[in-house]
């Protein structure tokens, strides 16, 4: 039944309702509100990006004219280079074809060189005189006039020469500061911009001029004057700004502004001698474009000058936004917000019943969110009924996870309940949108599906193999990668169940055959099902009665020596004949005391009986061969294994080489080394040990290599057909010979026939087991068996039978 809600629980829920009768407005809003949030957010990206791209622009801009202005040096670094390199005096034929290489290019069209040299006082006669003949005029002389120590008169020029022998180191010349600096600092020295014009006319500054000092080694001077530094004279390069805006404007961007000025003197109020306008006059809304906008300001230094450079974009910042996707973005969120809120509104008649059924938690389990026990119990019985008015099949899925427990004891619960989620979010993914799936409680899950007139088992069973390859995959759950299994049972109605009840019932008891067939496998309730499980039941039941009432029966089968055809050991095999059951197969009730735990009495039991008979017969004389005993992984596993063989064998008297044990690989593999261990000291006790039914499980050659076995005992089941299986021949014989390399002995159990000895002698057998040698004999008649006979009277011709 459902608890009764509380007063408080009473009030949260009728304060839930009353928001929700306003729910579609407030997810209107809050829809709407992230609409412009991301707008907006949409928006200053935009203007970051453009911000960061005029940036870009600007740098890449400024590099260029730097780049630009390296050149200029470079080729006036070159000419006095060329100056300084030649080995007689610089002549205007050579000053000449020198200028007219850097008048080629298209930058320097206008270009204007010159040359001053340097003339000492003494000198000044054979200078003028040198010039008037080279010019043809007489009058030619250094202005202004004047006595000085040294001049340095404007000596060549390309292609004219203003102001002919004009004195460059006279104190009243305006520039007579920069060339002292030029000649004491020998570096390149650039001018301030400026505009040659005539007369009073009066023009943009259009020019600048790159100055460089030439000076020659004192001790290669071959005739030519120099002070006493070896100062040779100046270089000086006029450049037209026309010439170094078109190497920017070719490589500016489109509607990409700049503006560049030389703020060395006046930085406050720079004056503009080159901007974007493409040659065009400075427009009167120039300086209110600048102001307006956002530039980016960049200084450069060179050839002791600082120039202003200014850049922007052209256009307006408006235009350059990418408005589509912000109007795209915001359409979206409108629309989104609308239809949201319109569907919140038709949900909300539908939300008071809803919660209703939710804060009872009746109907969905808490944890993974699918049905809960009561919703998915509720739902089977309501497809019951319909699958009986519609004449439908429907499947009832019993699934078990294998190895939960493990995982839940050794990680603990929150692990195994997020296990357990994630496993429900795989079970939602791989069954059909029309399944119905619930948790019943712990790992165990039921599934409905009423099936479609085409689908029949086929369908099923695919669909069962695909759940459990998905269920199977690993999950990575708190930095560790989990592996689970999952067993399925099913149960079809109305096949095998009319009823719910029954129904789950059947399909469980086909998931418990799943997992007795080896887990992460599925099974099909059928009627034969039924029977061998309520078989099954009894068995159990009558198993144990058999322990209490001691009515089983320890067997002996002997082991022969395949080459001197004697007894050289004896298995000990469990025998049951039930007065309700008849006679039981090992076969049938060994996996049922496995199962059932009760095993590990059988083991026990098996265990004192062989050591009793052992006890027994040597009281009477009989003196026999080693007694092998099977033991289950299940005993191995107990804690107190050794404990309780070594208290038998004290019980007893027995020596520990009268025992052996026979293992499967199946153990190791479950436990390899807390089994190996104990192996390990089992064998240190003097008991040998032998893998049983070597072949038909894992076969890991690491066994044989790294623990302490002295037998391989061949599976009946390649040596019943190994005359006639050529796969199981060779097998057989790759068996014998891998053993015998490890200096094991080889045991071959399931010899019925001669020809089936011959080929086991063949290949180096070396003990045979089976009905062609003798049956299992029971303990009284151990006495007159003609093998055990045999070997006690070799045991009195050698002497070693106890008296």
């Amino acid at each position: 039944m459902n608890e009764p809600v509380n007063h408080r629980d009473s009030w949260l829920v009728a304060s839930t309702r009353r928001h929700v009768k306003h729910a579609y407005l407030i997810v209107f809003s809050i829809v709407f509100f992230c609409g412009i949030t991301t707008c907006l957010a949409l928006y200053h990206e935009e203007k970051q990006h453009i911000l960061s791209d005029e940036q870009i622009a600007g740098d890449e801009f400024v590099a260029l004219l730097k780049d630009a202005l390296e050149n200029y040096g470079k080729e006036v670094t070159s000419f006095s280079v060329m100056v300084q390199s030649t080995n007689e005096a610089l002549t205007y034929d050579i000053f000449q074809r020198a200028s007219k290489q850097y008048e080629s290019t298209e930058k320097n069209q206008s270009l204007r060189v010159y040359f001053a040299k340097y003339v000492p006082h003494d000198h000044l006669n054979a200078y003028l005189k040198q010039q008037r003949s080279l010019m043809g005029q007489m009058d030619f002389n250094i202005t202004p006039r004047g006595e000085r120590e040294g001049y340095l008169p404007l000596t060549y020029g390309y292609p004219f020469t203003s102001n002919p022998g004009f004195d460059l180191l006279e104190p009243s010349y305006v520039n007579h500061q920069v060339i002292q600096r030029i000649r004491s600092a020998k570096s390149l020295v650039m001018s301030q911009i400026m505009s040659i014009a005539s007369g009073s006319e009066s023009v943009k500054p259009d020019k600048f001029v790159l100055r460089r000092s030439i000076y020659l080694p004192l001790d290669n001077l071959k005739g030519r004057v120099t002070d006493e530094l070896g100062f040779y004279g100046v270089i000086g390069v006029i450049f037209d700004v026309k010439g170094l805006k078109q190497q920017l404007e070719s490589h500016s961007e489109r509607g990409f502004s700049y503006r560049i000025s030389d703020v060395s003197d006046n930085p406050e109020h720079p004056v503009w001698f080159a901007d974007s306008s493409h040659g065009r006059d400075f427009d009167p809304n120039h300086e209110i474009y600048w102001s307006k906008g956002v530039y980016n300001t960049h200084v450069i230094d060179f050839a002791g000058r600082s120039w202003r450079v200014d850049t922007r974009y052209s256009s307006s910042f408006p235009s350059l936004v990418n408005w589509g996707l912000i109007i795209v973005a915001f359409v979206i969120f409108s629309l989104l917000a609308v239809l949201l809120s319109w569907y919140v509104k038709l949900l909300a008649n539908a939300y008071n019943q809803a919660l209703r059924l939710a804060s009872d938690h009746i109907e969905i389990d808490e944890l993974t969110g699918l049905f809960s026990r009561y919703k998915i119990q509720t739902e089977l019985n309501a497809l019951i009924r319909r699958c009986r008015l519609k004449d439908q099949k429907l499947a009832s899925f019993f699934m078990d996870l294998d190895y939960f427990k493990t995982i839940n004891d050794a990680f603990g619960h929150e692990t195994g309940d997020k296990l357990l989620i994630k496993v429900a979010q795989r079970l939602r993914s791989v069954l059909p949108d029309e399944a119905v799936i619930g948790r019943l409680g712990g790992d165990e899950f039921l599934v409905l599906l009423v099936l479609r007139e085409h689908e029949k088992n086929a369908y099923l069973e695919g669909l069962c193999r695909e759940v459990i390859l998905q269920v199977s995959q690993s999950y990575f759950i708190d930095g560790r990668t989990l592996n689970i299994g999952c067993s399925i049972g099913v149960a079809l109605y109305p096949d095998y169940g009319l009823d719910a009840e029954t129904l789950v019932k059947n399909a469980d008891m086909a998931m418990y055959e799943a997992k007795t067939a080896g887990r992460a496998t599925y099974y099909f309730y059928d009627a034969q099902m039924g029977a061998r499980l309520s078989r099954n039941v009894r068995i159990e039941t009558r198993l144990r009665q058999a322990l209490q009432d001691d009515v089983l029966e320890l067997q002996f089968q002997p082991k022969v020596d395949l080459n001197t055809q004697k007894c050289v050991g004896l298995e000990a095999l469990l025998r049951w004949e039930d007065s309700e059951l008849g006679w039981v197969s090992p076969a049938e009730f060994v996996p049922v005391a496995e199962q059932t735990g009760i095993i590990l009495l059988l083991g026990e039991w098996v265990f004192e009986q062989a050591c009793k008979h052992i006890v027994v017969w040597r009281e009477e004389g009989i003196q026999v061969p080693p007694i092998a005993v099977n033991c289950s992984a299940a005993q191995l596993k107990r804690p107190n294994f050794l404990a309780h063989l070594l208290g038998l064998l004290d019980k007893y008297k027995i020596d520990p080489s009268l025992l052996e044990l026979e293992v499967t690989e199946s153990i190791l593999i479950e436990d390899a080394e807390s089994c190996a261990e104990l192996l390990r000291q089992v064998s240190q006790l003097g008991m040998k040990l032998a893998i049983d039914d070597f072949g038909t499980g894992y076969s890991s050659l690491s066994y044989l290599k790294d623990l302490p076995f002295h037998y391989v005992k061949i599976d009946q089941v390649f040596i019943r057909d190994i005359m006639e299986d050529p796969d199981h021949d060779a097998l057989t014989r790759a068996i014998i010979n891998l053993s015998h390399d490890l200096n094991l002995k080889v045991i071959a159990e399931g010899i019925t026939r001669t020809d089936q000895l011959e080929r086991l002698k063949s290949y180096g057998c070396d003990i045979g087991q089976g009905y062609l040698f003798s049956a299992a004999l029971g303990a009284s008649s151990m006495v007159n068996d003609p093998m055990i006979v045999a070997l006690r009277e070799q045991q009195e011709d050698d002497g070693t039978l106890e008296n």
